[in-house]
């Protein structure tokens, strides 16, 4: 594989690189709520089974992705219930629509 750019061309491993498909980095804060889990020795189920939640929201907690606020609380409480420390970190949540709608969208 040549690394030297000769007459303008791109390099080849530029060319390579480009080419490879990557995953997305985790975010910090599915990385604190699994490391939390692991310092406890939690398992996802444990956690979902005393918040009274279903697995996938554990589960979407450790990705960041969003749950409800309830979802939040019973997750939270259920952790300082197993583990008797209080689970400072943050959760992605939902946004959750207040205000009357029409035809499925929000109206201000």
């Amino acid at each position: 594989m040549e690394y030297n750019q000769i007459f303008g061309q791109p390099l080849q491993a530029r060319m390579w690189m480009s080419d490879e498909e990557t995953q997305p980095l985790p975010t910090l804060r599915g990385l604190a709520f699994r490391a939390f889990l692991v310092k406890y020795g939690l398992l996802l189920r444990d956690v979902a089974l005393e918040a009274d939640v279903r697995l996938l929201t554990v589960w979407n907690i450790t990705r960041d992705l969003p749950i409800s606020r309830r979802q939040a609380e019973k997750v939270r409480a259920a952790l300082c219930r197993l583990t008797g420390a209080h689970y400072r970190g943050r959760i992605a949540l939902r946004l959750e629509q207040t205000g009357p709608e029409i035809n499925g969208r929000a109206v201000f």
